[in-house]
């Protein structure tokens, strides 16, 4: 019998672990596992950004993308290509702080090689609790329409103004 904290947590990761389920090469975990790994990964690093501890550098994600791969039991991804993330930040960083669909969106599609929606989404919405901002959670339901933007904000055009996170909350 699932918990209540159980319940919110498969609830709340659902549609990532669905998409990162069928990225696997080789599946040895269902969505209802990934879930259930996740859960703790995240609340240990919201306690840390509400301690504000994570920072916009490469490394700090990296941190972030090495923690999930460990709780899945496989290994991490590399951070492709650091200096073209510090030419992203120098782009998206307002007085307000982050533009957070474009700090998803290059994440995403040009720096992670594995966990690439797990990493982006735990690593921006840290962020956004550091900038004292609501998480932005995923619905199952809206997970097609997620995906469609997510895609329009790739190759080969790169546009992150056509993707928004909040568009598709919980």
């Amino acid at each position: 019998m699932l918990t209540e904290n159980e319940r919110m947590m498969r609830k709340k990761f659902m549609p990532i672990a669905v998409l990162e389920h069928h990225q696997m090469l080789d599946p040895v975990l269902n969505a209802f596992d990934i879930c259930d790994r996740l859960g703790p990964v995240w609340l240990e690093i919201q306690r840390e950004a509400q301690a504000r501890t994570f920072t916009l550098d490469a490394d700090c994600i990296q941190s972030i993308n090495e923690r999930i791969a460990r709780s899945l039991g496989m290994d991490a991804g590399i951070f492709r290509n650091k200096e073209g993330w510090a030419n992203v930040l120098d782009g998206i960083i307002t007085e307000d702080g982050p533009v957070y669909n474009w700090m998803f969106s290059a994440l995403y599609w040009d720096h992670l090689t594995k966990f690439r929606l797990s990493t982006a989404w735990l690593f921006t919405n840290a962020i956004r609790i550091q900038h004292q901002l609501p998480e932005c959670g995923l619905a199952l339901d809206k997970l097609g329409a997620f995906l469609d933007s997510l895609s329009a904000s790739g190759p080969p055009i790169y546009d992150g103004q056509t993707f928004s996170l909040e568009s598709y909350s919980a």
